[in-house]
């Protein structure tokens, strides 16, 4: 059979996809798979041995029918030498040699590992809704934040060893009594890594603390516990929208300390980069354009270097939770072609 087949990766704390396609990037046929976080490395290895064959007997395909092979990993990885450098949800990844374990397991010699993020701003640049923008910022925010910058079509990775790791950026964390206005002043705020408020897990984590305020002042009664079904561990971000978008006062107020503190960060981004557009995916984002995007612009162009307002666009990714597969498609097109 002719070796026309691509195969891309993404490896994530809670999810594992593999796909095959073509050329341009484009998802033929998918394999999604749950990773069990407490399983650790070999186990998803394990599932990427399984996800392979099934994808191959889908396709109708063999083995050596797979030209190459791009990686989406979540985590910073060493482009270069194709290892992962550590993963903050999933323990047995920390200096793995990712690259050369799938050269030896799938029988593919082209392989790239690149950072999710990265891959899932390719795509959007490339596919989705930054094409023909450059530079392009892109952002995840998900359980974690990550960040990629494409210039002129292809990732920026620094030195080689990650770049854009926004989640990990160092910014205030606001006292309540600050929401009330768009004041960007830093009077009585600690600084925080911009994950631990924004991302998922940051805003279902504030939003447990209050529930345990709550509990510890007898009240065992709120719309998030509500829909949480109860269980304070259940509480996610989705159910701290749905309350604020119901118009509860304590979730509105979780919301607006995420969307500051994320505003902040981008502020910072938008000052050092000049980016023409901003996109930003993953499942927060889902909290949509009233409770998350309209805010979330006023609070940036409130405080974002004056010369530059007005220069870039905020907007939605357009791919969906495919589009760090598409991005590690296309990724495995640059590594078949020997490109960097």
């Amino acid at each position: 059979m002719e070796q026309d087949w691509l195969l891309g990766i993404e490896i994530g704390g809670t999810k594992l996809q593999l796909a095959l396609g073509r050329e341009g990037g484009r998802i033929e046929v998918l394999e999604r798979l749950r990773i069990e976080p407490q399983r650790g490395s070999r186990a998803i290895l394990d599932q990427i041995r399984c996800g392979f064959s099934s994808l191959l007997e889908r396709a109708s395909a063999v083995s050596g029918s797979v030209r190459a092979v791009g990686v989406g990993f979540g985590g910073p990885v060493d482009v270069a030498r194709g290892r992962v450098r550590t993963s903050y949800q999933v323990g047995g990844w920390t200096d793995f040699p990712l690259a050369d374990w799938l050269r030896e397991n799938l029988g593919i010699d082209a392989v790239r590992v690149e950072n999710d993020a990265h891959t899932a701003g390719l795509a959007e640049v490339r596919l989705g809704a930054g094409a023909g923008d450059s530079p392009l910022l892109y952002l995840t925010i998900g359980s974690g934040i990550g960040g990629a910058l494409i210039v002129d079509g292809a990732i920026y990775r620094g030195s080689g060893l990650g770049a854009l790791e926004i989640g990990h950026m160092q910014v205030p964390d606001w006292p309540e009594t600050e929401f009330s206005s768009t004041s960007t002043s830093l009077s009585g705020c600690r600084l925080c890594e911009l994950e631990s408020i924004a991302s998922g897990w940051g805003i279902a984590r504030l939003a447990r603390e209050k529930a345990q305020m709550l509990a510890r002042h007898g009240r065992s009664t709120w719309i998030v516990i509500d829909k949480a079904g109860g269980s304070l561990e259940s509480i996610t971000a989705e159910h701290v929208a749905q309350a604020a978008a119901g118009g509860d006062e304590m979730a509105v107020a979780i919301l607006e300390r995420a969307r500051r503190s994320l505003a902040f960060a981008l502020r910072q981004a938008i000052t050092l980069l000049a980016p023409r557009r901003i996109i930003l995916g993953g499942g927060v984002t889902l909290i949509g354009e009233a409770m998350w995007f309209a805010p979330l612009r006023q609070l940036v162009g409130a405080g974002v270097f004056p010369p530059f307002r007005g220069t870039y666009e905020i907007v939605p990714a357009m791919l969906g939770q495919e589009s760090v597969v598409h991005g590690a498609l296309l990724v495995a097109r640059e590594a078949a072609c020997g490109s960097v």
